[in-house]
């Protein structure tokens, strides 16, 4: 067995999809030097007898396949074998364009070829560790779902998936001290989860940019909340998200966008969200500096509350236990894996 491999690998059985021969013998190669039992092949049909007739535990496919493509094949096999991974490979660079195929046709995981040599492993052996199959609330569908659209976003080296997974755990937090429903508790959650979908629509280049923005390149960044918006109206079990996603940088005083919206008019998940993300941003290191201590971040918020934050929020923040909210943030980072964080222009 590989010194990479784990008796937990050695067990499962992964189908690999691919017409290219050259492709599909160095993902075989590379999940067998992890342990796996790798069943390659070109042709759909096959890939999904094997997964139903042997009870695969995942399958990995190329988008583009010349019979039928991987996303229909995965969105058959979710009836067919629920309980087996699923996960499309692309060499396509329209993120946006391929995030949209990701909860209609459900695919677990998106993976750029150029990346499979080293996060495809651990990618399956992710999606193995967790339970499939067994009977889910809306609820777990949802999130589900909104950490698929998360991995794409940290596919392109925009978004760490820890930022994602805090911000949304500290914003579920703020919400139950509100006492808001459960049905909106969760809204609030997803829409923090997903916040910055819509940057799966902004060009790379100006998400990787290591210097200032021009006019209209920060003109099509600050229309991500819109392009956010506009991906999940698409996705029905992520309708709730949208008003956090459309409305996350928006202020208080009116001086946010893309809408410039005024205190009440903000909906009331995005006026949490706005303390929850400033609260990640101040802890956490940057590459010009050192995160804050959890002291300095609260006196930072409640100086520009009804300013930048809503009043009634920030008073609910620091209502909760300084031990009790940082628990939770450290408890929502055992759910992802984290990158690079982007280029300091995109917090603006």
């Amino acid at each position: 067995m590989s010194a990479e491999s784990t008796p937990r690998d050695s067990e499962k059985h992964v189908v690999v999809l691919d017409d290219d021969i050259i492709v599909l013998r160095a993902t075989a190669r590379l999940l067998r030097a992890a342990g796996m039992r790798v069943t390659p092949t070109t042709s759909a049909k096959e890939a999904m007898e094997h997964v139903v007739c042997d009870s695969a535990d995942a399958i990995v496919s190329d988008l583009h396949m010349p019979e039928l493509g991987g996303h229909l094949v995965l969105a058959m096999l979710a009836r067919a074998a629920p309980s087996a991974a699923r996960v499309l490979m692309t060499s396509e660079t329209d993120f946006a364009r391929v995030a949209e195929l990701l909860v209609p046709y459900s695919v677990d995981a998106l993976i750029a070829k150029p990346d499979a040599a080293v996060k495809l492993v651990p990618m399956l052996r992710d999606l193995l560790s967790s339970t499939r199959g067994t009977s889910t609330t809306r609820g777990d569908n949802a999130r589900a779902h909104a950490r698929t659209i998360v991995r794409a976003l940290a596919l392109r080296e925009y978004e760490t998936e820890s930022h994602c997974e805090r911000v949304a755990a500290w914003s579920k937090r703020l919400a139950q001290e509100l006492e808001l429903s459960p049905t909106k508790i969760l809204e609030v959650e997803l829409g923090a989860l997903l916040h910055d979908a819509g940057m799966l629509g902004v060009r790379e280049a100006i998400i990787q940019k290591p210097g200032p923005l021009s006019p209209d390149e920060r003109f099509e960044l600050r229309r991500h909340p819109d392009l956010g918006a506009a991906l999940l109206t698409e996705i029905p079990v992520l309708a709730g998200a949208l008003a956090i996603v459309q409305n996350h940088h928006e202020r208080v005083d009116g001086s946010g966008y893309p809408r410039g919206l005024l205190r009440e008019d903000i909906p009331l998940g995005a006026r949490i969200f706005a303390v929850a993300d400033a609260y990640d941003a101040i802890v956490s290191d940057r590459p010009y500096r050192r995160g804050q201590p959890d002291a300095s971040a609260r006196q930072e918020i409640a100086s520009v509350a009804g300013v930048q934050f809503d009043r009634q929020v920030v008073d609910a923040f620091l209502r909760i236990d300084v031990v009790d909210w940082l628990l939770v943030g450290q408890r929502a980072v055992g759910q992802a894996t984290d990158r690079p964080p982007a280029p300091d222009h995109i917090d603006a």
